[in-house]
């Protein structure tokens, strides 16, 4: 079984449809380049789900993994603090990062920059507290993303306009954007890879439809999935992964994967 599929089967287990098409394409992404060299820096942790599924053994969390999650206050950060991944969690106001210039050797952030208001303080933070010669990887949302949408297509561009905020996309750049921002910042472009195809993009959106019971489920129950066998059971896994696995250009991906060296 290909190594997609089994992040789906995971995933599909307990987060939404819609979640675990795009987490299990970048989860393939970023387990590429294990094992990251400590101390690592988890920028926009989340609840850690992402960092777990990805950087554990076979799924199993014996050990904590990276040095330090770090995500804004009012985040779900506190659940971060259920799992055993982080050595050590950090709340932070957004802007100016706690920590001392050149002292960590890897910094990841999984689908994060497309939401932040100082987008260039926050890169040229990264920078700083990267090491000379250290990895930022970062997979973020791109211009081509809500062009093609699924309801887009149908309904035009209100709804790509209420998407943008409903999902909280302050940045969707083009690929050229993307590029000067990391550059301007001071980073080196050593990997760029397009991993959504348009016919992906449509078929996430149209799983957010699909994944309503699941934002039921969380908002009564807080569990996003009550029943995992039967979800795991339902979805073909390995048609999903083929439509995640199209080959795209980058400059037409709705997403991008960056592998930058400071």
């Amino acid at each position: 079984m290909r190594k997609i599929e089994l992040f789906l089967k995971r995933y599909i287990k307990e987060r939404p449809l819609f979640l675990s098409l795009i987490r299990a394409r970048e989860a393939v992404l970023f387990q590429s380049y294990l094992p990251l060299e400590s101390p690592i820096l988890d920028v926009g942790c989340g609840d850690g789900y992402f960092a777990r599924v990805t950087l554990s053994n076979n799924f199993q969390v014996e050990k904590s993994m990276i040095d330090v999650g770090l995500d804004v206050k009012g985040s779900r950060i506190e659940e971060a603090k259920k799992i055993n991944v982080y050595k050590k969690l950090v709340t932070y106001e957004g802007k100016n990062m706690p920590f001392k210039t050149n002292y960590f050797s890897t910094v990841v952030s999984n689908c994060v920059l497309e939401h932040i208001n100082d987008l260039d303080l926050i890169l040229e933070e990264i920078n700083r507290v990267l090491k000379p010669g250290g990895l930022f990887l970062t997979t973020v949302m791109a211009a081509p993303w809500e062009r093609n949408l699924f309801m887009t297509k149908i309904v035009g561009n209100w709804y790509k306009d209420w998407m943008r905020k409903k999902q909280v996309h302050i940045n969707l750049l083009t690929k050229e954007l993307w590029d000067k921002r990391f550059r301007d910042a001071g980073f080196q472009i050593k990997r760029v890879e397009g991993y959504l195809s348009p016919k992906a993009c449509r078929l996430i959106d149209f799983c957010h439809y699909i994944s309503i019971p699941n934002l039921i489920s969380y908002k009564l129950f807080g569990k996003w999935v009550l029943f995992p066998r039967i979800a795991s059971a339902v979805y073909p896994e390995g048609w999903l992964a083929e439509v995640l696995e199209e080959k795209v250009e980058t400059d037409t991906s709705g997403a991008i994967f960056y592998v930058l060296e400071k």
